[in-house]
């Protein structure tokens, strides 16, 4: 798996290990340029996009984020140990919440379901 350093504008936030695979490692990093946190990893790891957060909504739930990113680590890890295909859903369920993963540019955007897409305020670190 390819990670990137820390630089002035990615700060790696967390690394999420697969419970099961523990060589399967994730990493959630900041980037200040467009104001989101993004995986690194994902890609590298089973071919789908990197999936990204908007800060607004990490911030105000990093915990309930931090499951849903291992549940999907390990779905898609799963698949892959079956030799079955894994495509993102739209819209899913994860412990009684609804999410969306919308499909914006080279990533597909999380986000509980009915939120609204908001600018996020700068994060300062």
């Amino acid at each position: 798996m390819t990670t990137n350093l820390e630089t002035e504008d990615r700060i790696v936030l967390l690394q999420i290990q697969n419970s099961k695979k523990p060589l399967e490692l994730i990493q959630l990093v900041w980037d200040k340029k467009r104001n989101s946190f993004e995986t690194e990893g994902l890609k590298d790891l089973f071919g789908v996009k990197e999936i990204r957060i908007e800060s607004k909504a990490l911030l105000e739930s990093l915990e309930r984020y931090s499951h849903v990113l291992s549940f999907l680590l390990e779905t898609m890890s799963a698949a892959e140990e079956y030799n079955l295909p894994y495509a993102y859903q739209n819209e899913f369920e994860f412990g009684n919440e609804k999410y969306t993963l919308h499909e914006e540019g080279e990533y597909r955007v999380l986000r509980t379901l009915g939120e609204e897409r908001e600018e996020s305020l700068p994060l300062r670190l």
